[in-house]
């Protein structure tokens, strides 16, 4: 019934942080005990401001005579209605009320402080909401969850923009890894701590180790929580260099000292850096659908990518395959742990004897490295199959490749031969399942490095270089989309778009039917 300043739009569009919301959070924060995030901070801030208002509307309405048609009035007598946001009015006449219908009732006039008349029921013993004698169903506080949650929807981002900006201004608070605490509850952790902790982890290999077991070793005070402990370590760990927070999503924070990482998680193994092609408007819906089968992490969109899935079965391209490394693609990204640290490391287990190595998964080249030693011990090709799975209940991957007995087989074979790409047919002994379209074996891998050079090379110049080397194999002359791709990224790393981009835009080459595309007219 009341008309609260807090359920208005205009009240929260024009929100400033005060002293008061200051000292309130303060309170909260205190009675939390651990960081909060600016979204909750916010929440809490509308719900107090509200809760303010209804504490105030409530002394108001105690301390005068609240209107209730059940009542009877005498000439003279102040009332305050809060169906008419709490105006007040004196009665200044008193009627009977006629309505056969109804029991006797009067009718009294009320001059309201703005000196308009209006005329209220009064003795009026039927049932009507005003006459609840409950102040709080008055104000109608059964209706405040659903409003706060309204108004955390249409005005939670302003507000929590403003509350940010006060607690910045604030050296009462401290923003912890994007959340908010209190400094004066933050255990002290000097150099001193700091130095003990790079030993341990230099101990560790590095890391990673959780920051409860590097605790172990600190000494901190033990009046201090354990919760605040880890808090006020996390906290010195981020602020310095030496330090890497490489935990998963899980709640769990995680350090590795950062001169012990791979050179490869700090920077994109150059054989992955791609080229890129403008065009790829152009392409047509059968190359859009292979695209999508061929699974690229160049192609992934990062907010669609990564449903919880039991296994995966990815091919291996020749570029991972010369890395090291494996693309975060979107089915392989169902199969890992949630990670959105800038790297994070995880265990892969071999399926077949069950030794574990350590993966890191990069995030800003969607792609995961440390699997070249497991490619070599199980002397894996590009185009072969390999298989992820997970448990959900650890974060260990197991990684497998379809097996066979090893025998001699007619392959496609990559050559660097004065400078230029070279294929030809030849056999090789071969001991996995390969996909054949995307098989590319390559004997001498240094040369082809020279071939691939220092920076990535233009896209449309490799597909130039790489069809007819692929079609002289063929009695058609024939080239599948797929296995151009495939050949491209040997020379060239680039997304199947791209690459399809190329070759369809280039004019050199005609579609045959099933992503087949045979040498053209040149216009």
């Amino acid at each position: 019934m009341i008309h609260r300043q807090t359920q208005t739009r205009e009240y929260w569009t024009t929100y400033k942080f005060t002293r008061a919301d200051a000292e309130f959070l303060s309170n909260y924060l205190l009675e939390a005990g651990i960081p909060k995030p600016l979204s909750e901070l916010a929440l809490a801030v509308i719900q107090h401001r509200i809760d303010i208002e209804a504490s105030e509307l409530r002394r108001e309405l105690e301390s005068r005579t609240i209107y209730q048609p059940k009542k009877k009035y005498t000439i003279g007598e102040e009332l305050v209605f809060p169906a008419l946001k709490l105006t007040a009015g004196k009665v200044v006449s008193q009627r009977a009320g006629r309505n056969p219908d109804i029991e006797p009732f009067d009718v009294i006039t009320v001059e309201l402080a703005n000196g308009k008349q209006r005329e209220f029921a009064a003795n009026y013993a039927w049932p009507h909401r005003l006459n609840d004698d409950n102040v709080l169903a008055v104000l109608g506080d059964d209706t405040i969850q659903s409003t706060l949650q309204e108004l955390l929807e249409q005005h939670g981002e302003r507000i929590g923009a403003a509350i940010d900006a006060g607690l910045a201004a604030d050296s009462e608070f401290l923003r912890i890894s994007g959340e908010w605490f209190l400094r004066a509850m933050m255990a002290e952790v000097n150099v001193g701590h700091l130095n003990l902790s790079e030993a341990v982890l230099d101990m560790a290999g590095g890391g990673p180790l959780p920051t409860h077991t590097i605790l172990q070793e600190l000494g901190l005070p033990p009046e201090i929580a354990g919760s605040l402990q880890e808090i006020s370590l996390n906290n010195a760990l981020a602020r310095d260099e030496r330090f890497d927070d490489v935990s998963l999503d899980d709640g769990v924070s995680s350090w590795f000292l950062r001169r012990l990482e791979p050179p490869e998680v700090r920077a994109m193994p150059r054989t992955l850096q791609p080229a890129h092609y403008q065009g790829q408007e152009s392409i047509g819906d059968e190359l859009r659908a292979l695209a999508v089968e061929l699974d690229d992490e160049l192609t992934r969109d990062a907010a669609a990518a990564g449903e919880p899935k039991p296994s995966a079965d990815v091919i291996l391209t020749f570029p991972h395959l010369r890395a090291g490394t494996l693309g975060w693609s979107c089915r392989v990204a169902g199969i890992l742990p949630a990670a959105s640290k800038p790297r994070a490391p995880i265990t892969f287990r071999d399926a077949l004897n069950g030794r574990e190595f350590v993966v890191w998964m990069v995030n800003a080249g969607a792609y995961l490295y440390g699997l070249g030693d497991w490619y070599r011990q199980n002397d894996l090709v590009a185009g072969a199959y390999l298989q992820l799975s997970r448990r959900p209940a650890d974060n260990v991957v197991l990684v497998d490749y379809k097996r066979r007995r090893p025998k001699r087989e007619w392959v496609r074979v990559a050559n660097n031969r004065d400078g230029h790409l070279r294929l030809e047919t030849a056999q090789r002994a071969v001991s996995c399942e390969f996909d054949e379209l995307m098989s590319v074996f390559v004997d001498n891998l240094t040369a082809l490095d020279e071939l691939r050079g220092n920076a990535p090379r233009d896209v449309a110049q490799s597909v130039r270089e790489a069809f007819p080397e692929i079609a002289k194999l063929s009695p058609q002359g024939n080239v599948h989309a797929r296995t151009l791709y495939a050949v491209v990224n040997v020379i060239t790393r680039a997304s199947p778009l791209d690459v399809f981009a190329a070759l369809q835009n280039s004019g050199a080459y005609i579609p045959v039917g099933d992503n087949y595309w045979h040498l053209g007219e040149v216009r």
